[in-house]
C-alpha cells in the first residue's frame, strides 16, 4: 500500500509558504510552478515538492535574484531531482535545458551571493541578536545569552 500524498490548492499552498494566492498564481502563469494534478473542474493541485519549489523561489527572490535567475534555479532543481524532491544521481547535462552561457552567468551570480553572505554572516548574526534583545525586552531567551547576544 502506497502512502497517500497530500495535495494543496492554490490558496493552501500560498498559506503554507506565507505568500498570497496571487503570488502562487503569478509564478504558475510564468511556468515557475506547475500543478501536479488538475481536477476535472480545472482546479490546480500542488504536491509537497511544489511547496519546496515555491519556498525556493521566495528565498531566491529575497536574495536579490531576478525572476529569470530564479527560473533557471528551479529548472536546475527539476532536472536534478525527481518529483518527490529526491536528488537524482543519474541526471546528465542533457537533462538541463539551459545554455552553457546562462549556466555560467548563473554560476557567477551564485558565487557573488555566497561571497556577500560570507562577508556579512557575522554582522547579520550580531544585528539579529541585538534586535532580538531590544525587541524582546529584558527577558532574552537563554539561547541568545549563551551565544553572546549583544
Amino acid at each position: 500500500m502506497t502512502p497517500e500524498i497530500a495535495f494543496y490548492t492554490t490558496a493552501e499552498l500560498a498559506r503554507e509558504a506565507g505568500v498570497t494566492r496571487r503570488t502562487v498564481m503569478h509564478y504558475a502563469e510564468l511556468n515557475l510552478l506547475t500543478p501536479d494534478q488538475v481536477t476535472a473542474s480545472g482546479r490546480a493541485l500542488y504536491g509537497p515538492y511544489s511547496l519546496r519549489l515555491l519556498r525556493d523561489l521566495i528565498d531566491l527572490r529575497a536574495l536579490g535574484m531576478t525572476l529569470e535567475e530564479a527560473r533557471d534555479m528551479v529548472t536546475l532543481r527539476r532536472a536534478t531531482h525527481d518529483v518527490s524532491g529526491q536528488y537524482r544521481r543519474d541526471w546528465t547535462r542533457s537533462d538541463v535545458p539551459i545554455s552553457d552561457q546562462r549556466l555560467e552567468a548563473l554560476h557567477a551570480r551564485l558565487r557573488a551571493i555566497n561571497e556577500a553572505y560570507a562577508r556579512q554572516e557575522e554582522n547579520l548574526a550580531r544585528f539579529d541578536r541585538w534586535l532580538a534583545k531590544r525587541l524582546t525586552g529584558p527577558d532574552v531567551p537563554r539561547s541568545q545569552e549563551a551565544t553572546g547576544g549583544e
